[in-house]
């Protein structure tokens, strides 16, 4: 594929829970930007699988779409019992091809939802498109892909957006040497906040805790049957959410600590700057969800400025920015003793933004004693 065919290529990162949804959904209405959804997150199967997914060496086609179609575990399992978050955009009904005790292929969704009314019948067509496609290494096949979804939409620019892929920026260097980076910030209490009650975050911190304890992923292959897993270590509040125990009343009680979260926030912000200052900076912009709600036109005129001078249009300035709401939660409303623990979490992650020179300007991070000494370096 030659370089100069390439429609432009962004991706949209953050820890999730940062406020990447509404950009991607927000990017959906630009007239020259491809807005992707959820397509690694989902190819992964939030993440768990992500050597298979950035496989080494050249691969046909048939083994591209196997990748692209797969119907993943943990999903599965979250659609089947009503869990799936609201990012899912694929709805089974009688009316669909594919239903959840079967699961769903992962390009289907969240991704091509967010692009057609149709997702089933643009599915077909991108079958038939990627059984084309050459032999070749995995970045080139994911290339390939969203340059024929950018001409099949009339596109010239992509932007990837999956909740949580700062945890892909090494694979993303790697695989798309010339891709930009929209980062989208959010104070980390907020963020760790979100992430306690959204069931697929809540989901990854169990199955964490499972591959830890059990020595491997439950949920890598379908159990044996015929073979009873050792379950001795097991805690017994983890049980029900082994595949073949899984409980979703159980699920649904079930509850983290939020400085848990907030000390994944902080991890993941430290991994990802890391990887983002290896970048040439100008490959980089840095938004806050925060200045995104107070002042949207002008955030989404930097955003559309690092896209390129042809994506500035005054209109989908206007038109987006009336789309931007409030949150509907706040980590300031935890009791006392959450909110300290919380926000010790959360403070590494915060020097780890004021060291490399990104803060807001609505003060986000800055409100309390323990984040305003962990921005001062103390």
């Amino acid at each position: 594929m030659s370089t100069q065919t390439q429609p432009g290529q962004v991706f949209v990162t953050g820890t999730g829970r940062c406020g990447s949804t509404l950009v991607s959904e927000l990017l959906r209405e630009h007239p020259q930007v491809l807005s992707l959804s959820e397509l690694f997150n989902h190819l992964t199967d939030m993440y768990r699988l992500t050597a298979r997914v950035f496989p080494e060496g050249p691969i046909t086609a048939a083994e591209f779409w196997r990748i692209l179609s797969s119907r993943n575990t943990v999903n599965r399992l979250l659609t089947a019992n009503g869990l799936a978050p609201k990012e899912v955009l694929y709805r089974p009904s009688p009316a669909t091809r594919f239903q959840a005790d079967t699961g769903i292929p992962a390009v289907l969704l969240t991704t091509l939802p967010h692009l057609s009314e149709s997702p089933d019948e643009l599915y077909d067509e991108l079958e038939a498109a990627v059984a084309g496609f050459p032999d070749a290494g995995v970045g080139e096949h994911y290339l390939r892909l969203f340059s024929w979804l950018c001409a099949r939409f009339g596109k010239t620019l992509w932007a990837e957006r999956s909740g949580g892929s700062l945890i892909l920026a090494g694979q993303f260097r790697e695989h798309f040497p010339d891709a930009r980076y929209l980062h989208i910030v959010r104070d980390g209490r907020d963020t760790a906040l979100s992430m306690s009650r959204h069931n697929g975050f809540r989901m990854a911190a169990v199955v964490m805790a499972l591959h830890l304890t059990l020595g491997h992923d439950p949920y890598a292959e379908e159990p044996d049957p015929n073979v009873e897993r050792d379950l001795g270590f097991v805690p017994e509040e983890l049980l029900p959410f082994l595949p073949e125990r899984f409980d979703a009343e159980a699920v649904r009680d079930y509850r983290l600590p939020v400085s848990l979260f907030g000390t994944y926030w902080a991890d993941e912000m430290k991994r990802g700057m890391e990887a983002m200052s290896a970048l040439p900076r100008e490959n980089v912009l840095h938004v806050w969800y925060e200045d995104l709600l107070t002042a949207p036109e002008e955030s989404l005129h930097r955003i559309a400025e690092f896209l390129g001078p042809d994506f500035v249009d005054a209109d989908w300035e206007r038109l987006a920015a009336a789309k931007v709401g409030a949150p509907s939660s706040t980590w300031r409303d935890l009791p006392d003793a959450e909110r300290e623990e919380l926000d010790q979490a959360c403070a590494p992650g915060f020097s780890v933004l004021a060291a490399h020179g990104v803060v807001p300007t609505t003060g986000a991070g800055t409100t309390n004693k323990t984040a305003s000494t962990a921005r001062s370096g103390a």
